[in-house]
């Protein structure tokens, strides 16, 4: 039964100050997703399912979204086994699509890093084919940090310098900084605006009355049918760029192949309309595409500060041990 707000601090989806400090170590977030429509959404959402748990339930919970690549790459396979050796268990599992909107919406507070050329790359890629989200159980949690949290930690930053063996990305072995496969959550609150962004309420409250019927469940088998059915779906691509290179060079040319590899090799990289004129994109994979502007397009740009301040599962822990944000 859906689960009526009596207080009127429930009013318009505001967490209490309790609530907000279970959601995000980071005061400038929770001022920012305060006034964020899908936070805002989201959040009264979770109430009209979890009620006055819905912190808690989400504190125990990592939601880890596969990007397009992982899934023609073939990576979905290895990703559950990761959740499996680390100690988190799914409890539901869908599928959805990006929009070129949605796209843009997830990394809103990211998106002054990147150049206009990678947001066309990423307008042609994640729109691409479907894609999973993973809510999981985490079965080994640490103190003062939430699942989502450990999750993120492990996951791994893109840079592959940055990364230690045991990271999840470093396990994928990414053919590069962009193509990374995975997105993870960085907080409860995160979990709360990305799930209004990615599905629409119908499916939403279905996902999460889901979610709350078997909480305390082991569901792998039915991530593993999920999983099944989008690669099969989805023709697999290799990701490699000397495979794709040659497959491009028949349809674009020797010289516009050996122009891209210089590039790829280099320090200097091109915009996404120069590739468009050395490729015609109507005329081969769209993967190799993909791949290909991967490696060459402009993709990051100077900015003085973050629009958000990185979270970090250290202020997590202090803010547990009574130093809070």
């Amino acid at each position: 039964m859906i689960w009526t707000p009596g207080r009127e601090d429930r009013v318009d989806g505001m967490p209490t100050a309790a609530e907000w400090r279970q959601l995000s170590v980071v005061p400038e977030k929770r001022e920012v997703f305060g006034y964020d429509l899908y936070f805002r959404e989201g959040w009264a959402d979770l109430l009209a399912v979890f009620g006055d748990d819905a912190a808690e339930v989400l504190g125990g919970l990592a939601m880890l979204v596969v990007k397009p690549d992982a899934v023609v790459g073939r990576r979905l396979g290895p990703i559950a086994e990761y959740l499996a050796d680390n100690g988190f268990v799914p409890v539901a599992t869908t599928r959805f699509g990006y929009t070129r909107h949605s796209m843009r919406e997830v990394w809103r507070y990211d998106w002054h890093i990147y150049t206009v050329d990678r947001l066309q790359l990423c307008s042609f890629w994640y729109v691409t084919n479907d894609v999973l989200i993973f809510l999981a159980r985490d079965v080994r949690p640490e103190a003062g940090l939430p699942a989502t949290v450990r999750l993120s930690e492990l996951k791994g930053v893109g840079d592959p310098a940055k990364r230690g063996p045991h990271h999840l990305r470093t396990k994928l072995n990414p053919p590069n900084r962009i193509l990374n496969f995975v997105h993870v959550g960085d907080e409860p609150s995160d979990i709360v605006r990305e799930l209004a962004i990615f599905l629409d309420r119908p499916e939403r409250l279905r996902f999460l009355e889901e979610l709350r019927d078997h909480l305390a469940e082991d569901r792998t088998a039915q991530a593993q049918a999920e999983i099944a059915a989008i690669e099969a779906d989805c023709p697999a691509h290799d990701l490699d760029i000397e495979a794709t290179l040659a497959r491009l060079a028949p349809v674009a040319g020797d010289d516009a192949v050996a122009r891209l590899r210089a590039v790829v090799a280099g320090a200097d990289r091109i915009t996404w309309d120069d590739l468009a004129e050395l490729v015609p994109f109507d005329k081969v994979d769209r993967w190799d595409v993909i791949v290909t502007a991967s490696f060459v397009v402009h993709n990051e740009r100077p900015v003085p500060h973050a629009l958000l301040p990185a979270v970090s599962a250290e202020a997590w822990t202090a803010q547990a041990v009574g130093h809070p944000s």
